[in-house]
């Protein structure tokens, strides 16, 4: 019998369990990797599995991120990476359902060419996203420094049960006016290598993108039980190549917390300190009614 690659998308992203090597927050890297990466169908259509890893009604929006990218990646030629990617979170991701994903080619250039990805699931329009291609160019350089932190061997591991190694700084320290000039300052990489595969490689630094923690709620660091919080929309642009598998500084500052809403940006610097990819992003911030505070971890799976 020939295989339905529906069926296999999500058997292949199934929960480990907690007694798995996942435990909370996603699967074994081989097991993240295999879901990050949609399935194509053929016309422009792929599919991807929705895993049920983090304990919730809904999946990370990093990996939804990330789906969608990959989809768009492989309608483009290998020589043309993703420069810059924009994209709405309409509806939660149920997780253990099959996405579907529809890529439209917008416009192949001489030097650009562009995607719009559309995910469903349930039939219902869950993230739409646009992408822009771009081959690198001669040209002037310049860059913000990378801030001057203690460097990932100088910091100790977090105890996370994920397939990520995670060193925290902590915020920068608060100024007399209360803000700060950086929410959350972290290493990351994958624990164990890549294959040298670019696709995969711009898939996982996308899920990174989104473990942003608590560095959208500035009066609030490290504190859950309190707000309930959703990603409303999200953007990145990758500056230069970059690896998941190596060490990423991801420096993130809170702009503002108005109308119900929080927006932050942040910048990824390697270990030789060039900035490779920037984000942004808006998110919902809603008081509970009965809050119970519970402090936690920025690796919780409330952000994950």
């Amino acid at each position: 019998m020939e295989a339905d690659p529906v069926t296999d998308a999500v058997a292949n992203s199934a929960d480990p369990g907690a007694d798995g090597p996942a435990g909370r927050g996603a699967g074994s890297m081989e097991e993240l990797s295999a879901a990050l990466v949609a399935r194509p169908l053929g016309g422009g259509r792929f599919v991807a599995g929705s895993p049920d890893w983090w304990g919730g009604d809904r999946v990370f929006g990093g990996m939804v991120v990330a789906q969608a990218l990959s989809a768009a990646i492989q309608t483009v030629e290998r020589a043309t990476p993703v420069h810059s990617m924009h994209a709405y979170f309409l509806r939660p991701s149920l997780p253990g359902r099959p996405v579907d994903l529809v890529v439209h080619r917008v416009r192949d250039g001489r030097s650009f060419s562009t995607r719009e990805v559309t995910s469903s699931v349930d039939g219902k329009v869950t993230f739409q996203m646009a992408c822009s291609f771009h081959g690198d160019e001669p040209g002037d350089e310049y860059q913000l420094a990378m801030p001057e932190v203690p460097g990932p061997d100088d910091v100790e591991q977090a105890d996370v049960p994920i397939p990520f190694l995670v060193r925290e700084l902590g915020p920068s320290p608060r100024r007399p006016d209360g803000s700060y000039g950086s929410t959350r300052r972290v290493w990351l990489r994958t624990r164990t290598p890549l294959a040298d595969d670019p696709l995969l490689h711009t898939c996982v630094v996308a899920y990174l993108s989104d473990m942003t923690g608590a560095a959208f709620r500035p009066k609030s660091l490290g504190t859950w039980g309190t707000h309930t919080d959703a990603s409303l929309d999200h953007s990145l642009w990758f500056h230069r190549p970059v690896r998941a598998d190596q060490w990423l500084l991801f420096d993130l500052q809170a702009l503002v917390n108005a109308g119900g809403r929080a927006t932050v940006r942040g910048v990824m610097f390697d270990r030789e300190g060039r900035l490779v990819v920037s984000m942004a992003q808006e998110l919902l911030i809603r008081p509970l009614e009965d809050p119970e505070p519970e402090s936690a971890p920025a690796w919780s799976s409330t952000t994950w």
